[in-house]
């Protein structure tokens, strides 16, 4: 149950970059690859071997022993994640939080996984959780709405591949 946590406006506007099957401009290839690191290993590989390698998704499937839908589906949603603002917002501020807020936005935005996943993986309950991913939801938008494009986080403008 790995998937991107409460899907929002931004996901609207990916419709055309996440159909996999059709060719990318290389700048969105770029971004996916820069942005490979914040993930764990196993999909970051997969991101890789896609957008770095250039290897289609059959090729992948068999490498790993299973259909290709199957790669693309699990694609698709780490390219949504990936192009989750909330998901910069986290890997740019999480060193300055709690630990328990910490573990929980790594796994909720980072990793994928559901509220209830992170509940039992973390042993915390899941008011808790969803504690924890209100008010990193409530940061993220809060720092959206107060800065220009010209303040954009500086994790999000490197995997954007502009200059600071």
């Amino acid at each position: 149950m790995r998937g991107v946590v409460g899907t929002g406006e931004w996901l609207e506007n990916a419709e055309d970059t996440l159909d996999l099957r059709r060719k990318r401009d290389s700048g969105f290839s770029d971004r996916m690859v820069r942005r490979a690191c914040w993930l764990e290993a196993d999909d970051r590989e997969l991101v890789l071997a896609m957008f770095e390698r250039g290897h289609s998704a059959k090729a992948i499937g068999s490498m790993l022993g299973q259909p290709a839908r199957v790669v693309r589906k699990r694609l698709r949603l780490l390219v949504a994640r990936l192009s989750d603002p909330r998901v910069a917002y986290v890997v740019a501020h999480h060193n300055t939080w709690a630990r328990s807020r910490k573990l929980v936005a790594r796994e909720l935005f980072l990793n994928g996984h559901s509220m209830r996943e992170v509940s039992q993986m973390l042993n915390l309950s899941l008011h808790t959780v969803r504690k924890h991913r209100n008010a990193i939801e409530a940061m993220t938008q809060a720092s959206q709405t107060s800065q220009a494009d010209s303040s954009v986080s500086r994790t999000w403008r490197r995997s954007e591949g502009t200059q600071p």
